[in-house]
């Protein structure tokens, strides 16, 4: 795909990039919203940039007028939460418990934004459910509020269909859609997306000038021609079947080794797992084993003995999972 996006005249690789990004990309992303996730946008409304925070602060750009108070998971993603907080939005941070994201105090709370990822919560890995879903759609339009959702690892998902999003369930166009190819392909290729609602294209195209386009018009011209030959979904279909094999190892191994002392809390979907370790260990403890061993641990929750924790098993290789979970109960129990 590069040698051809790089020899072919027509590519005009030569040229500055779009600022919004690359139209033959912006085509095959809205396609890929719309037909993979239940979207419905057009390319138009896409936005492209390198990471999430990058496309944050174009948008905070856009919003900043109208809107200064956020409301974010807790726990959530931290790197959001920074850019708001350099921006000097007022931050509420709902919690996300046992019965998921409690709309009920976002009703109670001043904020008319909030951050979200309801189809793969990170860290704690749940699924908001469709009727939560209409009452978070419902409070935007009554308050004209604007949801940012982010699709976080959405795609993979070992039990059934992955959940349709959002933003195709939105009827009052406050929904603003962010996706990432980071774990569908890799991290370094640092291409993600932004999906504006119509309402908001004036004030982004009146804005867009003042950014420059931080991710290559090389890269996105190669994705743009993996998409539309069908190797997108190809190789979606191959890393399913693949993790599925390594989460189902994963979680038998983890069993068989720790025994009553290591629930799995959350394991359906998503690159990482959701554990709860009943251990006497304390947290700053657990924290440093682990560094030291060159195992990322997400501690999320530390109190009466229990630790609640998120891993990531993506970088684990399969013949290395038994090695890797008798090195875990080390650090956690001994």
């Amino acid at each position: 795909m590069y040698n051809r996006v790089i020899s072919q005249e027509k590519t005009n690789i030569y040229s500055s990039c779009s600022i919004q990004g690359e139209k033959e990309l912006r085509d095959e992303i809205a396609n890929f919203v719309n037909t993979m996730r239940g979207g419905h946008t057009s390319p138009e409304q896409v936005v492209i940039g390198a990471g999430v925070q990058y496309l944050l602060g174009i948008l905070i750009g856009a919003i900043k007028e109208n809107y200064k108070t956020v409301a974010v998971e807790k726990p959530g993603f931290n790197k959001a939460e920074f850019i708001f907080e350099d921006y000097m939005f007022n931050i509420r941070q709902i919690a996300v418990t046992d019965n998921g994201f409690l709309v009920d105090k976002l009703r109670k709370s001043d904020a008319q934004l909030i951050y979200i990822s309801p189809s793969h919560q990170y860290p704690l890995g749940t699924i908001m459910p469709v009727n939560k879903r209409m009452e978070l759609l419902e409070w935007a339009y009554k308050n004209n509020g604007l949801i940012i959702e982010d699709d976080y690892d959405s795609m993979i998902r070992y039990g059934g269909m992955p959940i349709p999003c959002l933003q195709g369930l939105d009827k009052n166009d406050c929904v603003v859609y962010l996706g990432s190819f980071s774990k569908m392909l890799l991290p370094s290729l640092r291409i993600s997306f932004m999906v504006i609602p119509k309402k908001l294209l004036t004030k982004y195209n009146s804005i867009k000038s003042r950014y420059t386009q931080s991710t290559s018009k090389i890269d996105q011209l190669v994705l743009a021609n993996f998409m539309k030959e069908g190797h997108m979904i190809k190789h979606l279909r191959k890393v399913k079947r693949i993790y599925k094999k390594k989460n189902l190892l994963l979680i038998s191994s983890l069993k068989n080794a720790l025994g009553d002392k290591l629930e799995i809390v959350n394991s359906d979907s998503g690159l990482h797992v959701v554990c709860e370790a009943s251990t006497l260990k304390p947290e700053i403890e657990i924290k440093n084993s682990s560094e030291h061993s060159h195992i990322y641990l997400n501690i999320i929750s530390s109190r009466n003995n229990k630790v609640v924790f998120s891993l990531n098993y993506s970088g684990i290789s399969m013949d290395k999972i038994q090695e890797f979970t008798e090195l875990l109960g080390r650090i956690l129990f001994d």
